[in-house]
């Protein structure tokens, strides 16, 4: 398996671990009763609460980006030491996004999402020139 592959399925697996934080969350907050229903009459959450729900919308939106760039250039066997590096980065720019998001720490969260964008780039350099 290659390192952009790996690094797809590390980017999954964070949008996993952080939803099943949210599943946690909802039943120690909510009780089991109201987590498991369609929790269409709970209060807004606010508070690091909301800021984690922000956090996994937004891994979600990243990886709708990151995966079809991905896999475009692994289909066409275009992968080189930039793709990688690319793919790492935005791994680990995402983690540290969604740690900083949740604790809500506004300036260090953009410059994890920027590191996250130019991994993306790293990944598409093969195609964009």
């Amino acid at each position: 398996m290659s390192t952009e592959l790996f690094m797809l399925a590390m980017a999954g697996g964070i949008i996993l671990l952080l939803t099943l934080v949210q599943g946690t969350r909802n039943i120690f907050a909510l009780g089991l009763v109201t987590a498991a229903g369609n929790q269409h009459d709970i209060a807004p959450w606010s508070g690091w609460n909301d800021r984690l729900n922000r956090a996994i919308k937004n891994q979600i939106e990243g990886i709708v980006i990151f995966a079809p760039i991905l896999l475009a250039i692994e289909l066409a066997n275009l992968n080189n030491d930039t793709t990688a590096l690319g793919a790492q980065i935005f791994v680990l720019a995402r983690v540290a996004h969604a740690i900083v998001y949740t604790l809500g720490i506004p300036w260090v969260r953009t410059t994890a999402w920027a590191a996250g964008v130019a991994g993306i780039v790293m990944v598409a350099s093969p195609i964009i020139g």
